[in-house]
């Protein structure tokens, strides 16, 4: 390994990723991964990269592994092309609309923590946390609810993280949803409805052009970023506060501190670890000159650990005073849904602590999503009482 270079993957198997990202920040807060690509670890030069979509471009992406290109729209456009395609969205994600959707959302999570037994292990990934995130972007794209089961399969074949099924078994999962979105496109195209889909296939309204590939890409965003983020910020919040029955009887005593505990559970462990950006130029980022071309890994989750803005910041501190962290990006590229993804969470935690009076770990400790891009639970065991 070269002066100056790093070795992200092999630091966080032997480090774990608390001790890697204090190292990081000590060490290399700026550095050259052994990949090739750079690593951004500090709050002040993560954020400063994310506004900076003139010389940093998003089309990062879309590159995978194989050197091939997976692009999705919006999340791999630049302005002003991806300006015009988040204002397709934006209707449905203003306050406006968030607060219409609220007491649908509260009624949903109630009946789902209505069903969860008392002192019995229950894994709550199952019984609350992708369920209820499922549901709501599923009616918002209007698809039938008993579709749902369907959405988190799909969804976990897309990002790699199903468990047991094979290579071949993937790809068949991943044709079956390309299929059904491109079939629901184009009912909605012949007969249009208030949902997201039928403003997908109004894109022409706008001057912009949408192909049918383009538009089944662009629902498989909204299925896939509509459930795993708060399914991971659920479970990742569920995970910590079964350690700390202090911060439990907190929350049930003053519900309004719920809000406090979601975004200190988005800061300490971010659902989106981190995200690619591209240099279209050479451009200076604190001491190091990133070459034109360069890949930068932008680390969330080290960005929202950095101690010379937060103190302990690995530690979930219930009480700790707020600051405004990037786990939903920064900039341009701020994540539409982030309103969506903190009332869902906010209806769910307010269920749970208005139902149960303790909350402790289950015979398991929890299975982690595979990867390292996505922070969260495939399963986790747990007892109220």
């Amino acid at each position: 390994m070269a002066d100056g270079e790093i070795d992200l993957s092999d630091g966080l198997i032997k480090s774990g990723k608390d001790a890697y990202i204090a190292q990081l920040h000590a060490e290399a807060p700026l550095a050259r991964d052994v990949s090739g690509f750079w690593v951004a670890s500090r709050f002040d030069d993560v954020r400063a990269i994310l506004l900076d979509h003139e010389r940093f471009s998003s089309s990062a992406m879309g590159r995978r592994s194989d050197g091939r290109s997976m692009m999705f729209p919006l999340l791999t456009d630049d302005p002003p092309r991806h300006s015009v395609l988040r204002g397709l969205l934006a209707k449905a994600f203003t306050p406006a609309a968030m607060e219409a959707m609220r007491p649908a959302i509260e009624q949903m999570a109630r009946e789902l923590v209505a069903v969860i037994p008392t002192g019995e292990e229950v894994d709550i990934v199952g019984a609350l946390t992708t369920p209820l995130p499922v549901a709501v972007i599923a009616g918002m794209m209007g698809v039938p609810i008993e579709r749902a089961n369907d959405f988190k399969r799909w969804s976990n074949a897309t990002l790699g993280i199903q468990e047991g099924p094979l290579e071949g078994d993937r790809i068949q999962r991943l044709m079956e949803l390309r299929t059904y979105f491109a079939g629901l496109a184009a009912e909605r195209r012949e007969d249009p409805g208030d949902d997201l889909v039928s403003a997908l296939t109004r894109v022409r309204d706008t001057g912009e052009t949408l192909t049918d590939d383009q538009i089944v890409a662009f629902c498989i965003l909204l299925m896939v970023a509509g459930n795993e983020t708060t399914t991971n910020l659920l479970g990742n919040l569920i995970d910590r506060l079964a350690d700390a029955p202090q911060d439990w009887a907190a929350l049930r005593a003053d519900p309004a501190r719920i809000d406090a505990a979601i975004e200190e559970s988005l800061r300490v462990d971010s659902p989106a670890q981190w995200i690619m950006r591209v240099a279209k130029t050479d451009v200076a980022v604190g001491e190091a000159m990133i070459p034109a071309g360069d890949l930068v890994l932008i680390y969330l989750a080290s960005a929202n650990r950095d101690p010379e803005r937060w103190a302990e910041p690995a530690n979930f501190e219930l009480a700790r005073e707020r600051d405004r962290h990037v786990a939903f990006g920064h900039g341009v590229h701020t994540c539409i849904g982030a309103p969506l993804a903190r009332m869902e969470a906010g209806a769910a935690m307010s269920a749970l602590v208005g139902r149960f009076a303790t909350l402790a770990r289950g015979s398991q400790r929890g299975g982690r999503l595979p990867g390292g891009m996505l922070f969260g639970f495939h399963a986790l065991p747990v007892v109220f009482g």
